[in-house]
C-alpha cells in the first residue's frame, strides 16, 4: 500500500477564525474524552507530567502500583497485561522495583520474541533468490548480522527493529518492482514492537529504569494534539487543524494521510463519531465552541477522502 503525505489543497481554514485556543482545547481532556482513532479514553498530559515526578516510581513495585492502580482502565492492551503481571510478581517479591521484577521475566520472554522474529527474518531471507544478485548480497550480509544479534544473548548493541527496517528500505531503494518491495517492508513491519507484543515490551523495557518503565505503562494513554494535516506538510499549529488522540495513535500515524490510518484502524470513523458526541455533550453545557467541531468535521472530510464524514445533526438541536 503507497503511503502518501496528506495535503491540505482543499481545507480553506487560513483565514478562519481559531475556535479554540490551546489551553481551551487541553481543557477538554479533563471530560474523559476518547481517542479519535482508537475510542480509548485519554489521561490528560498535566496528570502524567505530575506523575513523571512521582519519585516513588522508581521504588518498590508494590508502591509504584499503587500509584499506577487508579489509571489501569485506560491503559493500552499490552500495558495492561504488563501491569496485572508485574502486580501479581510484586507479591510475591514486595522489595523488588520494575526492573528488577522485569529482568526476572526476561529471559523467557526474549526467547518467545526471537521465535516470532526468526520466523520473519526467514521470509524476509527467502526473498534473495529473486532479488538482483547486488540486493540479494546486502540482504544476506544484513540477515546475517540480524541474525548473530537476536541469537546472541549478550549482543553488543541490542536488535532496534526500526534501525533494521531503516537498513532494509536502502537495500531495497533501487528495486524497480515496487509490489515486490512493499511485500518485502511489510513483511518486516511486522516484526514485533513494545506496544503490540507483551515480549517485545518486557525484552525492550527491561533496560531502562523503573521510574521509566512505570511511566511506560501510561503513556501510549497520554491526550496529545494531533496535526491533522501534518507540520511537515505546512499543517497549521492551532485547533483548526489539531485533533484530540492519544499518544500511541499520534505516533503511529507518522505523517501519512488520514485515509491510510482509517485503512490501517477500521474502527476509526465509528470512534470519531463517538469523540464528536462527546464534544456535542459539552458543547451544549458550554465547554467546547460549536466552531471547532463544525470545523473538525469538514477538515476530516476532506483529508480522509471523504471516507470519514461525522453527523453534527445534534449539534444544532437545542433541549
Amino acid at each position: 500500500m503507497e503511503k502518501k503525505a496528506a495535503t491540505p489543497d482543499n481545507i480553506k481554514c487560513k483565514d478562519l477564525e481559531i475556535p479554540l485556543t490551546r489551553k481551551e482545547l487541553k481543557n477538554l481532556f479533563n471530560y474523559r474524552i476518547p481517542c479519535l482513532c482508537c475510542g480509548k479514553e485519554m489521561l490528560h498530559p498535566d496528570i502524567y507530567m505530575k506523575l513523571s515526578e512521582e519519585k516513588s516510581l522508581g521504588g518498590k513495585a508494590s508502591e509504584a502500583i499503587k500509584i499506577l492502580e487508579p489509571f489501569e482502565k485506560i491503559m493500552h492492551p499490552v500495558e495492561r497485561q504488563v501491569f496485572n503481571m508485574l502486580k501479581g510478581m510484586s507479591q510475591k517479591y514486595p522489595d523488588k522495583n520494575f526492573k528488577e521484577l522485569l529482568l526476572l521475566k526476561k529471559d523467557v520472554h526474549e526467547l518467545a520474541l526471537v521465535k516470532i522474529q526468526s520466523s520473519i527474518f526467514n521470509k524476509i531471507s527467502f526473498y534473495r533468490r529473486i532479488l538482483p544478485k547486488k540486493s540479494a548480497r546486502h540482504l544476506r550480509k544484513l540477515m546475517i548480522n540480524t541474525n548473530d544479534i537476536i541469537f546472541d544473548p549478550q549482543p553488543h548493541k541490542p536488535f532496534s527493529r526500526r534501525i533494521f527496517i531503516h537498513k532494509l528500505k536502502n537495500i531495497l531503494k533501487n528495486i524497480e518492482n515496487k509490489k515486490l518491495k512493499d511485500e518485502i517492508l511489510e513483511i518486516a513491519r511486522r516484526l514485533p514492537r513494545s506496544s503490540d507484543e507483551v515480549c517485545a515490551f518486557v525484552v525492550k523495557n527491561s533496560r531502562k529504569r523503573p521510574e521509566v518503565i512505570a511511566l511506560d505503562l501510561i503513556h501510549p494513554s497520554v491526550g496529545t494534539f494531533e496535526h491533522l494535516t501534518p507540520k511537515c506538510m505546512k499543517g497549521l499549529s492551532n485547533s483548526l487543524n489539531f485533533a484530540l488522540e492519544c499518544s500511541y495513535c499520534n505516533n503511529s500515524r507518522h505523517h501519512y494521510p488520514i485515509s491510510v490510518q482509517i485503512e490501517e484502524n477500521p474502527y476509526m470513523p465509528h470512534n470519531a463519531q463517538i469523540q464528536a458526541d462527546k464534544l456535542i455533550c459539552l458543547s451544549k453545557k458550554g465547554l467546547c465552541k460549536k466552531e471547532y467541531i463544525e470545523n473538525l468535521r469538514e477538515v476530516l472530510y476532506w483529508l480522509s477522502d471523504r471516507g470519514l464524514d461525522l453527523d453534527i445533526s445534534k449539534l444544532y438541536i437545542f433541549e
